[in-house]
């Protein structure tokens, strides 16, 4: 008898500790969330396959819970005012890489959310930015040999304190050892299209994901305390995981925190 009330104690404790654990909701705007079908090819926007692959990393995670996006898209189409706020505050990202916090604020407020993440992606060409699949219609039209890049922007905003949480930003290259990236036809496209898919669940979901994790469960460091010697009069050493992330963007260009290299080439 006494077994069965232990365990039955512990069960509620459980139940009881799991019920007081404190929950985020983020919501994911990748940039070119209205953006339906415009490129050649008809395949979905770098960002939209970014952002749809960060959500499906948090529903992995569990401990962060966020919308699809087609409810996301819904929610937005059915107020014209608020998808007014949308349309400025993503644009404004693509094009200037800087964020609108009051347009973000009015988003979150529908969403019953305090954190929205941005996601935005371009091709680098000579400071040119294009679409990857303008891209490959470009350079297989012309034949072009050009050294691309595709950079991804990625931001998560505090809509409350109007703050960024934290940046990051990725950049891959494109093409094979000649710099060649083009699509003489349908089959060399798709296959260029499955290749951007692997790189975003395998590298860049999981990467932004742990980061954002990390801004709301912060991992424990235990430090031991070093005493500086006469002769290299060193510091003390006591990281702390948030430190810097509560400071508000300066401007388009701080987003300089995440500078990852090249490990992934298409």
């Amino acid at each position: 008898m006494k077994f069965w009330a232990k365990l039955l104690i512990t069960f509620f404790l459980l139940i009881g500790n799991f019920a007081n654990a404190e929950q985020y909701k983020v919501l994911v705007l990748p940039v070119d969330l209205f953006n339906v079908c415009e490129n050649y090819y008809c395949f979905p926007e770098t960002s939209e396959i970014f952002a749809d692959d960060v959500i499906n990393t948090f529903s992995l995670n569990k401990k962060i819970t966020t919308y699809n996006l087609y409810e996301t898209r819904k929610k937005i189409l059915e107020n014209p005012q608020i998808k007014s706020y949308a349309i400025t505050a993503l644009n404004r990202f693509k094009n200037s890489n800087t964020v609108d916090f009051i347009a973000l604020k009015k988003i979150s407020e529908i969403f019953d959310t305090n954190s929205i993440l941005l996601i935005s992606s371009s091709v680098n060409q000579t400071n040119l930015r294009r679409n990857i699949w303008e891209i490959l219609e470009i350079t297989t039209a012309f034949e072009a040999y050009n050294r691309f890049s595709l950079e991804t922007n990625a931001v998560l905003v505090d809509s409350v304190n109007d703050i960024v949480m934290w940046s990051g930003k990725y950049k891959r290259a494109l093409g094979d050892n000649e710099a060649r990236f083009w699509a003489k036809n349908m089959a060399d496209a798709t296959s260029h299209l499955e290749k951007l898919r692997l790189y975003s669940k395998e590298i860049l979901s999981k990467d932004i994901t742990e980061n954002i994790v990390l801004r709301f469960y912060p991992k424990t460091i235990i430090t031991t305390e070093i005493k500086p010697s006469a002769q290299t009069q060193t510091k003390d050493f006591r990281p702390n995981a948030l430190e810097g992330i509560n400071n508000k963007l300066q401007d388009n260009k701080d987003y300089g925190e995440i500078q990852s290299d090249t490990i992934f080439t298409f």
